[in-house]
């Protein structure tokens, strides 16, 4: 009985994967889109000043840079990415969104 019940379970899951157009899907949140930029940077070294805000020292020019540096200090880095919120007011009910902020990296 456990056999056939795999058997129609298994048939189903195959003719719902050919319904399903490729290319249409959304990334995942969480996910980096080609225009959202990352900064990348290594804690403060002693900076646990227990208010729970982040202290940011040196920054990298990438992931494989931040992640070395952490290694070495033992220190924890930091991702952070910019959105500003945008509003689409032409329908009915209003949309609301974000959209990646251009602003690059900053020297100092």
């Amino acid at each position: 009985m456990a056999a056939g019940v795999s058997e129609a379970a298994g048939e189903g899951k195959a003719a719902q994967a050919t319904h399903t157009p490729r290319g249409t899907r959304k990334p995942r949140t969480g996910q980096v889109s080609e225009e959202e930029v990352q900064r990348f940077f290594l804690a403060k070294a002693g900076a646990n000043n227990g208010n729970g805000v982040p202290e940011f020292s040196k920054e990298f020019p990438g992931e494989p840079e931040a992640i070395v540096e952490s290694l070495k200090t033992g220190l924890s880095y930091f991702v952070v990415s910019e959105w500003r919120g945008v509003a689409d007011l032409s329908g009915r009910k209003p949309q609301l969104g974000r959209e990646a902020a251009r602003s690059g990296p900053r020297a100092g």
